[in-house]
């Protein structure tokens, strides 16, 4: 496998275009990394490339949900990515919503692998996380550093189609999955929450 190719999504805010007088920007896309896909793209050390960053403001996806996630999926489509990583959103909770909704269309529509970061008290992780890798981050971008320790490993792992671990093992918030593991110390079977 050559370099992975990555297409990412953030917020107007994000993108530095703006705070709330500019959440009703319209999806557009730029052919550089911008904001946070630079710590990101620093994370992978070399492995993987932003070959395109998504942008869309806050309310300009929550007022026009079906079209907004329509008009950046067709943005996502035309670089045919190995995964898509939303956000980190943090706490910022419209953010967070549109990072799931946007991770979770690129799994179901395009197939391709995506992954989104939040605090746990953001809304979009309570409404995503089973469906989503959710990886859990602090508050605010304060956190950025540590997200990025988190999401980059978890990433490469769905690329690459490895087992993932628990979330604990990997730093994502339980998805309320189970799953048959053998203990062979004890000859028995049981039922542990995995993921």
């Amino acid at each position: 496998m050559g370099k992975i190719k990555i297409v990412h999504y953030i917020n107007q805010f994000f993108a530095g275009i703006g705070g709330e007088e500019k959440a009703d920007h319209k999806p557009e896309v730029r052919e550089e990394v911008v904001g946070p896909g630079l710590a990101i793209q620093a994370g992978f050390k070399g492995e993987a490339e932003i070959v395109a960053t998504v942008i869309c403001g806050d309310s300009y996806f929550g007022e026009n949900m079906e079209e907004a996630t329509k008009e950046v999926l067709g943005m996502i489509s035309k670089y045919n990515p190995d995964l898509v990583i939303a956000g980190p959103s943090f706490n910022a909770g419209r953010y967070g919503v549109a990072a799931g909704a946007v991770a979770e269309a690129v799994q179901n529509e395009l197939g391709i692998p995506a992954i989104t970061g939040m605090y746990v008290e953001n809304p979009g992780a309570d409404m995503y996380k089973k469906s989503v890798y959710v990886v859990e981050t602090k508050n605010s971008a304060v956190g950025m550093r540590d997200a990025v320790a988190k999401m980059v490993p978890l990433a490469l792992k769905l690329v690459k189609g490895e087992e993932i671990g628990s979330p604990e093992e990997e730093g994502y918030l339980a998805r309320g999955i189970r799953k048959l593991t053998n203990h062979l110390k004890q000859n028995s079977q049981c039922l542990t929450l995995t993921g």
